[in-house]
């Protein structure tokens, strides 16, 4: 049951990214909205494995197969925030999303040899990312 629920948030990461920005491009508003709701989409699910991964609730196979997934998605949207332009009011919001990108992708790497007690770290870690990256995008609508 929890690994379908994983599966199906990482469907839904995948698929969001896929329809994201492309490789960067102009961002208003409602893009860098949508690009703050994918990071947070990812690193939420980040620690929901963590904190599974910490309770050893997940083989760690599972844990080191699915964090690199999550992995892949993260430094994705890291690249094209990366290279994305944006109106000059919204810059700050821009490299907020960006760094937190960057923090995500890191610590998801992390994730899959971690030993329990940085796993939980990591779980913290990217709730915060995950809280954060919703304040933003909550500023943009």
């Amino acid at each position: 049951m929890r690994r379908n629920r994983h599966a199906l948030a990482l469907g839904a990461i995948l698929a969001v990214l896929g329809g994201g920005c492309g490789g960067g491009g102009t961002l208003g508003p409602a893009s860098l909205a949508k690009q703050a709701d994918t990071l947070r989409s990812g690193a939420a699910e980040g620690a929901l494995l963590a904190q599974d991964a910490a309770a050893g609730k997940v083989t760690s196979i599972y844990v080191r197969v699915h964090a690199s997934d999550l992995q892949k998605a993260a430094a994705k949207e890291a690249g094209s925030l990366r290279t994305a332009k944006t109106e000059p009011a919204l810059e700050s919001k821009l490299h907020r999303l960006t760094v937190l990108a960057d923090r995500t992708a890191a610590d998801l790497d992390r994730l899959g040899g971690a030993s329990h007690v940085e796993q939980r770290r990591l779980g913290r870690e990217l709730e915060a990312a995950a809280q954060e990256s919703q304040k933003i995008g909550e500023g943009l609508k």
